[in-house]
């Protein structure tokens, strides 16, 4: 059971930094890319920001920090009002998670400033650079499944543009399976496989 996994608190820690960062990053992606589409909703619900605080999930942030693996709060979507469709949601959804994706190789191009810093701010620095690398790759991968709460619920929402309040019902139960699912090992945390196909070497 990954739970009983002894953690430092050093690396609880840095992956709670890891997950806001992560959090204010995804977010901002999701909705710049869904006003790039026509969609203002996202915008219009005050997620267009780079502050990682309104895009947190705080029971994603516990998971991060003890699990490696995160999620934001729920951006909804306005299919009505993208110009290319309804299932262009679920377009900007996967572009959004390949973003992420993307953004992995370049934190690596900040570990050279970060041997600048004095010595123990700059180890703190890389360290929180390397989790912040193994949450997003490992959030992307859960952030696929297409459950309510996570990023590939957008799928539900290009399905049934019409359903939001049960869908909004349905997120709690759904966050729950996957907090259920994580704690009881049966979701693994795909960044120790996947993070050295990405860094720059």
């Amino acid at each position: 059971m990954n739970l009983l996994r002894e953690l430092s608190m050093g690396e609880i820690v840095s992956r709670l930094v890891a997950a806001i960062v992560y959090a204010g990053l995804q977010g901002l992606l999701l909705a710049g890319l869904a006003r790039i589409f026509g969609d203002q909703r996202p915008a219009h619900d005050g997620r267009l920001t780079p502050n990682p605080f309104v895009h947190l999930s705080v029971w994603g942030a516990a998971m991060a920090a003890l699990f490696g693996m995160s999620w934001i709060r729920t951006i909804w979507f306005d299919a009505k009002a993208n110009r290319l469709g309804r299932w262009r949601i679920v377009l900007v959804a996967v572009l959004g998670l390949a973003a992420m994706v993307a953004l992995v190789p370049l934190l690596d191009l900040l570990r050279g400033p970060a041997l600048l810093l004095p010595r123990t701010g700059g180890y703190a620095v890389l360290y929180v650079l390397g989790q912040l690398q193994a949450v997003a790759i490992a959030s992307t991968a859960l952030n696929l499944l297409p459950v309510p709460g996570l990023v590939g619920g957008s799928l539900l929402q290009a399905i049934w543009p019409n359903a939001e309040r049960r869908l909004r019902r349905l997120e709690p139960f759904g966050l729950a399976l996957v907090i259920v699912a994580i704690v009881a090992g049966w979701m693994p945390n795909l960044a120790t496989t996947l993070l050295p196909l990405l860094q720059v070497r």
